[in-house]
């Protein structure tokens, strides 16, 4: 009997032609198919509100009830099952303690956020009344303590060896620690257990059941109708997942890379699983060598500039430490002689400033955060060995009079970056974009 791993997004759960499809592909399967779920982007979206939420305001329980009921109802159109029921009350009793204690830790945040998996999968079985639910807990799925990007570590697989053939929904994104608390492996991360499950149970590929967004030549709000991807690499895919119009977790190759089990992203309209893009360790260069050129604006730049960074030891590893304690994401780094300048998230910025003065370093003389900017990816494998891919590049947003404030190329063999105003950010995707297709 040869299993399936299939990650089915939350956003599909409401998607009546995108579940068919995927019972009539199921249909007939002599098998065991492990369905791994994220949750409903907007009910994610409601319990992270109300967590924010909790401490500024007193807590209005039969409001959040209801509304949390609310997406039951309006999507299997009939009253909340005793089960969902009292997931949602349980969450609100969580919230309300919170507000009470004034505070929270990381354990607390990833129990609570969980909640929005849990509901949600309440929800899909629901609708898909000969399917089981299996949660982390129930098959020993077990994770670091790194609360909010924890790592799987381990699963039962004698426990889910002796299931019977059938269709089985599991909550992505969380695992249990070793002191048996719920830590989640990050926002939206069920590709991520979907992919650690496949490895596991020697599956020979991992399923992803449509993507919110497809792997497109570039964002579709920007370039009409562009192509999709067909063929990438783990690491083409990784970075490409960083980009906030692709759905895809970063993390998702690492327990397949060496196993070299092969992605395929399925159409979800389409009830024969028909694959889109596979992903997989072949490196596949095409003839204009760039597969895609993304962007997002949600970064600033922590700029350390001195004619003395060079030469000063440790200070690139002092602010890494400082930023990993306050665990702030770095995106990347890129250097010079007399310059340091860290790629984070928009709100981490100011944050960042903050702690990097402390660190009070003579070396530096002047430490500054740049917002209102773009990060452009220009991702494909090859760019080493090709001739005049970085000119192209160069020569699109000269010819067109885009500043580049920053530019990042050679560290890798897939990516180029380009930091720009973000207000030149489409017109730079445009015509880098024209400049490859």
């Amino acid at each position: 009997m040869s299993d399936n791993v299939i990650r089915f997004g939350g956003s599909h759960i409401g998607n009546q032609i995108a579940l068919q499809n995927l019972k009539a592909w199921l249909a007939g399967s002599k098998s065991r198919n492990y369905v791994v779920v994220s949750a409903i982007p907007q009910l994610l979206d409601l319990v992270q509100f109300n967590l924010q939420q909790v401490f500024l305001q007193e807590l209005d329980e039969e409001e959040i009830l209801n509304e949390i009921y609310g997406f039951y109802i309006g999507t299997v159109d009939e009253q909340p099952s005793e089960v969902y029921s009292k997931l949602a009350k349980q969450l609100v009793g969580l919230l309300k303690g919170i507000g009470l204690i004034g505070d929270y830790s990381r354990a607390l945040k990833d129990q609570v956020l969980s909640f929005s998996e849990k509901l949600s999968v309440e929800i899909l079985s629901s609708l898909w009344n000969e399917a089981s639910i299996i949660h982390p807990e129930d098959i020993d799925l077990r994770v670091s303590s790194d609360f909010g990007n924890a790592t799987f570590l381990s699963v039962d697989t004698d426990k889910l060896n002796k299931l019977e053939e059938g269709v089985y929904l599991i909550p992505g994104t969380y695992g249990i620690d070793e002191n048996n608390k719920l830590a989640r492996t990050g926002k939206t991360a069920a590709d991520y257990t979907a992919a650690f499950l496949t490895k596991e149970l020697g599956v020979d590929t991992l399923k992803l059941w449509g993507l919110d967004n497809d792997f497109q030549r570039a964002k579709p709000a920007i370039i009409e109708n562009p192509e999709i991807i067909k063929r990438l690499t783990y690491s083409e895919a990784s970075e490409l997942a960083y980009f906030e119009h692709y759905s895809f977790h970063p993390r998702t190759v690492e327990p397949l890379e060496h196993a070299h089990i092969p992605i395929q992203v399925l159409s979800a309209e389409a009830a024969e699983g028909k694959v889109q893009t596979v992903i997989n360790t072949e490196t596949y260069i095409e003839e204009q060598i760039v597969k895609s050129v993304a962007c997002t604006d949600d970064i600033s730049l922590l700029k350390l500039d001195g004619p003395g960074v060079g030469l000063k030891p440790g200070i690139l590893a002092k602010v890494t430490n400082q930023l990993n304690d306050a665990g702030l994401n770095i995106k990347s780094v890129i250097t010079s002689q007399t310059s340091i300048n860290f790629i984070l998230s928009k709100e981490n910025g100011a944050k960042a400033l903050k702690l990097v003065h402390k660190l009070g370093f003579s070396a530096v003389t002047d430490i500054k955060v740049v917002n209102d900017v773009a990060l452009i990816g220009i991702v494909g494998h090859g760019m080493q060995q090709a001739y005049g891919v970085s000119a192209k590049i160069f020569a699109a947003v000269a010819n067109n009079k885009i500043n580049v404030i920053l530019s990042g190329s050679g560290a890798s063999d897939l990516v180029s970056y380009l930091v720009v105003q973000e207000s030149d950010k489409e017109k730079s995707v445009r015509e880098v974009y024209k400049a490859f297709f």
